[in-house]
C-alpha cells in the first residue's frame, strides 16, 4: 500500500510544495488557509491521512510552483510525426527534451507540466487580469481539449495517486531529484501567445476556488470535538490541553462541564475533579479572550476529527426544500459572521486567525463549489443538482441582507501593531518587530485575528544582504546619509499600522527640482508600490480627485492600511484631508451603510506630488512629513536602464528577500528613532514659487531685510523689472509679500502714513510651533 503521507512529507520537505490528501481529485480538507501560509512537517502530519486517501494534491501558487495542465491530449507522446505538443511546449520553455517534472495523468490522456514562475503583472494583463486558472485554446486544433495555467488558489493531483479507473499518476520519465525548474514569465508568456489564441480565450473552469474552514459555535459540534479528543489526545500533550482549556473558558460555566467530561475521560489524564476544577478557575483568571473555541476544533482536527455535516435541506411532498434555520447554521459552521461597525456591520468568511471580507455573491459561490464537492453519500434521498436546484430557486431568500443579518455577530480581537511593536505577515510565518530585535515566528504563534490581505505571498527569511531597492533609496537620496535616515524613517512610518494621534502626518513624496510644471518620473511611484507590496493600498487619482463627490473614499475598506493620492495638483485642497490624518474616516458605498472606520484602524496617508501643498500655517505644515526626491531618475535614466530589469516583477525570489529585510529595517528605524528630519534642498524654494511666481522670489531676495520700504514704490519696482507683470493688482502684491515672509518666517511690519502705507522686513522670527527643519 502506498503510503501517502511519507510521499506528502518528500513534496513538503524536498520540493517545496504545499499538500492535500484528495479523494479522486477532490480534497478532504478545508484548504483555503494553505493558499496563503507555506505548510510545516506538523501540518502535513496533521491534515487527516486516512484509508479513504486516494491521493496527494499539490497547491499553485506557493513557492511560486505553476502547473501546465494539458486535457485530452490525442497526439500520442511516443511515436507519430516530430514532437508531441508536451514535447514541443517543454522544448519551448526550455525544459529539454525529457523534463522530469512532467507527469501523466492516471487517465492516460492527460500531462501535466510543473514549473516555477515568478507574479508577473503583465502576464496576468496580457491574459485578461488575475486569476486562479487561466484556461487555453490551441491556434493548432485537433492536439488536445484544451489547456490550463493553473496559476495559483488552485490544486493538480500529484504522482502517485490514484485515478477513478485505478490507473496511477505517474512521472513520465525518471523521479525528479529536485523542485521544479524556475522559468521566465516573459519566456511562459512568449510560448503561450505561439501555440494559444488569446483572442477565443474562454472562461476559466470553474476550479480552484477558496473553500472554507468551519468557525464559530454550536452545541453538537463541540460536544462531537470533545468526545473525540476524550478518546484520541495522545499523551504528553499538555499545551494542546491548555490551550483546549483557554478556547473553552470563553464560554464561560458552560465550558467547564466540557473541560471536566475531557480531562476525566482521557486515559492519560489522572487528575481529581477537584484539581480539574481549580485548574479551570485559574484559566479563567488568566484569559484574554484570544484563545477562542476555534482552537479546540483545530485541536481535534489535527488528532482526526471531522466535524458533524449540517445538512440544510429535506424533502417535503416531493419536493427539495431549504430549512432556514439549518442554512443559518450550514453558514456559520463554515465561518460566515457579521463584524459589527460603529453603523451596521460587514459579512466576513473566517478561516482559523484568517479574516475575509465577503459580498454576497461570495456566499452563493461557496455554496455552490461546496454542494459540488460534496461526498455523494449524503445525497441518498435526493439527487445532488435537486439540492442546487432548491439552493437557486430559494435565492431571493437565501442571499439576502435581511436573511443574511441573522448570521452571529462576532466581535473578532485582530492583532495590530502597538506603540512599541509592528506585525509582518509571510507565506512562511510572521515577523514581530521592536526597535531592539527582530523575531521570526510560526503561525501556530499567532494569537489573535488578521486579514488576509496582510498575508505577503512571499517567503521570508531574516538576513542581512545590500538590496537593489536600498541602492534605489540612495540614489534618490544622492547618498546623503541624513536624507536616506529621513525617507527610510518615512517609509517605516508607514509599514507601522499603529496610529498615534498626536503624531499623524500624512507622508509627502515630492520632487526636489525647480521646474515649470509636472517634473516626475524621480521615483515616487516605485516607493509607494513597495510600501504597497508590504500593506494593502489604494491608489487614488489626485489630479481629478474630489472631495465632494459622493462614494469618492468607496474602495477603502476595513483592511486598507494607506490611501495613496498619487500625481496632486498645485491646487489640492489639503485642508479636507485634516479630518481623515487626525480622526475617524466615512466611508459611503452605493447602495449600502455607510462605514465609519474609528482613527486607530483608519489607514495611513502618503500624497506625491510635483508641487508643494499649499498652505503655511501651523496646522497645515504640522500635519506633514516631507520627503524630497532628487533627479537622479528621470524621463530619460530610468530604474531599468541603472538595474537592467524592471523592480518587483522581474526580481528574483533572492532579491525579493533582500527587499522585504530592508523594508523591515525601516520599520525598525521608525520604532527606535521615530520620524527624522533632514535639511531640504529645494522646499522653501519651491514652495515660494508654487505660492507666488519664480520672477516674485528673484525679487523678493533683493528686497532688503530690515529696511522700510513704500509698498506703492515696491510694486512699481516690480513691474519695471518684469514687464509681464504690468497689471497686477495690487492685492494681488501684498498677498504674495505675505505668503513669501510666513514661508521664509520673517516678520512683516506694516504701517499707515496718511494715504501712504509702509513695509519693513524685519529680522528672523522664530516660530515655537513650526517643524524648524521643515525650511531649512
Amino acid at each position: 500500500m502506498i503510503q501517502f503521507l511519507d510521499m506528502a512529507k518528500i513534496y513538503r520537505n524536498v520540493f517545496g510544495f504545499n499538500v492535500l490528501p484528495i479523494q479522486g481529485k477532490k480534497p478532504t480538507i478545508a484548504w483555503e488557509n494553505w493558499q496563503l501560509i507555506e505548510q510545516s512537517e506538523s501540518d502535513v502530519i496533521g491534515l487527516g491521512w486516512n484509508a479513504n486517501i486516494t491521493g496527494i494534491g499539490g497547491i499553485c501558487g506557493i513557492n511560486d510552483l505553476r502547473n501546465i495542465d494539458f486535457d485530452r491530449v490525442i497526439d500520442p507522446f511516443e511515436g507519430g510525426t516530430g514532437f508531441s505538443l508536451v514535447q514541443m511546449i517543454c522544448k519551448r520553455l526550455g525544459l529539454g527534451d525529457k523534463y522530469l517534472w512532467t507527469v501523466k495523468s492516471g487517465s492516460g490522456a492527460g500531462f501535466h507540466i510543473w514549473v516555477k514562475v515568478r507574479e508577473n503583472e503583465r502576464l496576468k494583463e496580457r491574459l485578461n487580469g488575475p486569476k486562479s486558472v487561466y484556461r487555453l485554446y490551441l491556434k493548432d486544433e485537433g492536439l488536445c481539449d484544451h489547456i490550463e495555467l493553473r496559476w495559483n488558489n488552485s490544486q493538480t493531483v500529484l504522482p502517485y495517486s490514484k485515478h477513478d479507473s485505478g490507473n496511477r499518476y505517474s512521472f513520465l520519465y525518471d523521479e525528479p531529484k529536485e523542485p521544479p525548474t524556475e522559468i521566465d514569465a516573459d519566456v511562459l508568456l512568449e510560448c503561450i501567445e505561439e501555440f494559444c489564441d488569446l483572442q477565443n480565450e474562454k472562461d476559466v473552469l470553474d476550479v480552484g476556488k477558496r473553500t472554507f474552514e468551519p468557525a464559530g459555535f454550536d452545541r453538537e459540534k463541540l460536544e462531537s470535538a470533545i468526545e473525540f479528543l476524550e478518546n484520541n489526545i495522545p499523551i504528553n500533550c499538555y499545551e494542546d490541553w491548555y490551550r483546549i482549556g483557554f478556547g473553552l473558558v470563553t464560554i464561560g460555566e458552560e465550558g467547564r462541564k466540557y473541560f471536566l467530561k475531557l480531562s476525566l475521560g482521557n486515559q492519560h489524564y489522572h487528575d481529581s475533579e477537584f484539581a480539574i476544577n481549580k485548574k479551570f478557575d485559574e484559566l479563567m483568571k488568566k484569559s484574554d479572550g484570544r484563545i477562542t473555541l476555534g482552537t479546540v476544533y483545530h485541536t481535534a482536527e489535527k488528532y482526526g476529527w471531522q466535524k458533524p455535516f449540517v445538512k440544510f435541506w429535506y424533502i417535503e411532498n416531493d419536493k427539495t426544500k431549504i430549512s432556514k434555520q439549518n442554512f443559518k447554521r450550514f453558514l456559520e459552521e463554515n465561518g460566515f459572521c457579521k463584524l459589527p461597525l460603529e453603523r451596521g456591520y460587514i459579512l466576513l468568511k473566517v478561516s482559523k486567525n484568517i479574516v475575509r471580507e465577503v459580498e454576497i455573491f461570495n456566499i452563493k459561490d461557496f455554496v455552490i463549489d461546496y454542494l459540488k464537492r460534496l461526498d455523494a453519500s449524503h445525497f441518498e434521498d435526493v439527487h445532488r443538482i435537486k439540492v442546487i436546484d432548491a439552493v437557486i430557486k430559494g435565492a431571493p431568500q437565501h442571499f439576502v441582507q435581511t436573511f443574511l443579518e441573522f448570521l452571529e455577530t462576532r466581535d473578532l480581537e485582530f492583532l495590530r501593531d502597538t506603540k512599541e511593536k509592528g506585525f509582518l505577515f509571510f507565506a512562511n510565518c510572521f515577523v514581530e518587530i521592536t526597535e531592539s530585535k527582530i523575531k521570526s515566528k510560526r503561525y501556530e504563534e499567532l494569537e489573535g485575528f488578521i486579514w488576509d490581505k496582510q498575508v505577503i505571498n512571499k517567503r521570508l527569511n531574516l538576513e542581512m544582504r545590500e538590496a537593489e531597492f536600498e541602492r534605489f533609496v540612495r540614489n534618490i537620496c544622492m547618498n546623503d546619509e541624513q536624507r536616506i535616515l529621513s525617507l527610510r524613517s518615512g517609509i517605516g512610518y508607514l509599514l507601522h499600522n499603529y496610529k498615534d494621534s498626536t503624531n499623524a502626518k500624512a507622508v509627502i513624496f515630492l520632487d526636489e527640482k525647480l521646474s515649470d510644471g509636472a517634473y516626475g518620473r524621480s521615483g515616487k511611484g516605485l516607493v509607494a508600490q513597495a510600501i504597497g507590496k508590504l500593506r494593502k493600498t489604494i491608489r487614488l487619482d489626485g489630479r481629478n480627485f474630489n472631495f465632494s463627490k459622493s462614494f469618492s473614499f468607496q474602495s477603502v475598506t476595513l483592511d486598507t492600511a494607506i490611501i495613496e493620492f498619487n500625481d496632486v495638483t498645485k491646487k489640492f485642497n489639503f485642508d479636507k484631508l485634516f479630518s481623515i490624518i487626525t480622526d475617524d474616516i466615512t466611508v459611503e458605498k452605493k447602495n449600502q451603510n455607510e462605514i465609519i472606520i474609528p482613527f486607530h484602524q483608519s489607514p495611513k496617508i502618503i500624497i506625491s506630488t510635483n508641487y508643494t501643498i499649499e498652505g503655511s500655517d501651523d496646522s497645515t505644515l504640522d500635519r506633514q512629513f516631507v520627503i524630497e526626491f532628487s533627479d537622479h531618475y528621470n524621463k530619460t535614466h530610468r530604474p531599468i536602464d541603472e538595474f537592467g530589469h524592471r523592480f518587483y516583477d522581474e526580481w528574483s525570489n533572492e532579491e525579493w528577500n533582500s527587499f522585504l529585510n530592508y523594508m523591515i529595517g525601516c520599520l525598525q528605524l521608525y520604532l527606535s528613532e521615530g520620524l527624522i528630519q533632514c535639511n531640504h534642498v529645494n522646499l522653501e524654494k519651491k514652495k515660494m514659487i508654487d505660492s507666488t511666481c519664480a520672477e516674485f522670489v528673484e525679487y523678493f531676495d533683493s528686497i532688503e531685510v530690515g529696511k522700510e520700504y513704500q509698498k506703492k514704490e515696491l510694486l512699481e519696482s516690480f513691474k519695471r523689472e518684469y514687464e509681464e507683470f504690468a497689471e497686477i493688482q495690487p492685492v494681488r502684491f501684498s498677498r504674495w509679500l505675505r505668503e513669501a515672509t510666513k514661508i521664509k518666517r520673517i516678520k512683516l511690519t506694516e504701517r499707515k502714513s496718511g494715504t501712504e502705507r509702509f513695509i519693513c522686513l524685519g529680522e528672523l522670527k522664530k516660530l515655537d510651533n513650526l517643524d524648524e527643519s521643515f525650511f531649512d
